[in-house]
């Protein structure tokens, strides 16, 4: 089996180099390419600091970098990536099978092109040969931890994701390079601007004790004769990739003996929008729903139009009051999405045509509630990451991204649960499905604006946490205080939305009948 797949490995190779002579063309100069950003990389840090104590934290910076990146991105992007069912009829063992594929991903251009970049920085550092035998074994284990990682990452996304739901996976996956996007460039014109400034040195250490970056850190420490020291990196690599490798085997195993389950070929699987991407169960399906009416309602479209203004106006209006630019950069982003949350607390009365087919089917108030929450999520969550990242790279100080990550988080699924009670708790008329979304009915008495006004003081109450335990963390800014204060904004949030989820399923199951006859006095 082994020898087998080396072979076909092999055979992928020599392809690259077969053709059109304009496509071996290209193929060479994609491989010179490759080659010379390897060489780039290895003379990079050199260039930006000629000091060898700076650019050995900058060369632990970039192995890391390389090594995350083929550990997440199979997690996302593996669909040219064999699986170990594709072998599952053929006369070999589990471990023959996931020794076979882990071998032969040897033979593969990311891998060579990750021994060609090892062999530059041999040649280009002159302090790493002075320890021949740890530069041997930093490569060796650099090459495990990639390759291992790479290929858990891969089977764990083959094996938990559906093919429905790879789309949707790789969305998520473009949404968090966009969040990471502008972190990424202040990090980098922070370590340009100073090579040996504080940012480095903070990463490479911190890097330096993690399996990213201990082989580098493993081959400084040889070089600089803590033997010990260099062990001990070399170690904490050596037991990651044990766990990986052992995580291989077991998920090979799973893969040959699972069986997934057929598909229906009554069930139509295309040209359904949102109803594609989701699982046939009660609040999954509300949940399409509720994505296709705040597409195509105008009605939402309207109010998420107006909620980026309150921002806007509350700035302005903290920056004529005299208020810090630091402080301000902090406003936005909460503000949009505990805005957001909050749209939710009337959306019974806004899905009132539709809300007989829960009662008539007995969908649990549970499910209803779930269901609901998924516009608001699948918007919220990328915009609370995307604006984190903004907001930190506004502030100039990356330190505090998890504090303002737990605090934008806390503040969105609280405003979220509080609305998941609401809605079924005390809805009000509102538009009607067709009309214009400007106009609004004739209400007689104070039942909209109680509602409103409580469930607003409600959520404003319960976002308090998050963002005073944030605040604390970015005023005294500390690796362990900003790790917290994510811990906490995420936990908060989650326990929050989950009750809010809960309780407000129980009211809807109480209510139903009535909540349908509340409705449709409301057309």
């Amino acid at each position: 089996m082994v020898a087998r797949l080396c072979r076909l490995r092999l055979a992928l190779l020599l392809s690259f180099f077969r053709g059109t002579p304009s496509a071996v063309a290209r193929s060479v100069i994609t491989g010179v390419l490759a080659l010379a950003g390897a060489v780039a990389l290895t003379v990079l840090p050199q260039w930006i600091e000629p000091s060898e104590s700076v650019y050995t934290g900058i060369d632990t910076i970039l192995v890391s970098v390389v090594i995350a990146a083929s550990v997440i991105m199979p997690l996302f992007a593996n669909r040219k990536h064999l699986e170990p069912k594709h072998f599952a009829q053929f006369p070999a063992s589990s471990s023959q099978i996931a020794a076979g594929m882990l071998i032969s991903t040897v033979l593969s251009w990311p891998t060579l092109w990750l021994v060609g970049w090892w062999v530059s920085l041999a040649a280009l550092r002159p302090e790493w040969r002075s320890v021949w035998w740890a530069l041997a074994l930093g490569a060796v284990l650099t090459l495990l931890l990639t390759i291992s990682g790479a290929r858990v990452a891969s089977a764990l996304a083959k094996l938990l994701v559906s093919s429905r739901s790879a789309g949707a996976v790789r969305a998520i996956g473009l949404l968090l390079l966009i969040a990471a996007l502008p972190v990424v460039v202040f990090a980098v014109t922070q370590a340009l601007s100073s090579p040996g400034g504080k940012l480095t040195r903070d990463a490479a250490t911190v890097l330096g004790w993690t399996p990213l970056g201990a082989t580098v850190a493993g081959i400084t420490n040889a070089a600089a004769g803590d033997i010990a020291g260099a062990l001990l990196r070399f170690g904490v690599v050596a037991l990651t990739v044990l766990l990986l490798l052992l995580a291989w085997f077991l998920l090979v195993r799973v893969s040959l003996e699972r069986i997934d389950r057929p598909t229906d070929p009554n069930v139509a699987r295309h040209g359904l929008d949102w109803f594609d991407r989701f699982s046939a169960k009660p609040g999954p399906v509300i949940g399409a729903r509720a994505l296709t009416y705040w597409v195509r309602d105008p009605r939402y479209r309207v109010a998420l139009a107006a909620i980026p203004l309150a921002p806007v106006l509350i700035v302005l209006a903290l920056w004529v009051a005299g208020v810090d630019a630091h402080t301000l950069a902090l406003v936005p982003v909460p503000v949009i999405l505990l805005l957001l949350g909050w749209s939710l607390h009337n959306d019974v009365a806004m899905d009132s045509t539709a809300l007989w087919i829960h009662v008539a089917s007995g969908t649990r108030g549970r499910d209803d509630r779930f269901g609901r929450l998924a516009p608001v999520l699948l918007l919220g969550l990328p915009l609370a990451l995307v604006g984190s990242s903004i907001t930190v790279t506004v502030m100039g100080d990356w330190r505090v991204l998890p504090a303002v990550i737990g605090m934008n988080l806390g503040v969105l699924l609280a405003a979220a649960g509080v609305s998941s009670v609401f809605s079924a708790l005390m809805p009000y008329p509102t538009t009607r499905p067709g009309d214009s979304p400007f106009a609004q009915p004739a209400v007689s008495g104070a039942g909209s604006g109680l509602a409103q006004s409580l469930s607003m003081i409600v959520a404003l109450v319960l976002a308090v946490p998050p963002i005073w335990v944030a605040a604390s963390a970015i005023s005294a800014v500390s690796f362990g205080m900003n790790f917290w204060a994510l811990i906490f904004g995420a936990g908060y949030g989650l326990v929050v939305v989950t009750v809010g989820v809960l309780i407000g399923g129980r009211v809807f199951d109480r209510a139903a009948p009535e909540l349908l006859a509340l409705t449709q006095t409301f057309d």
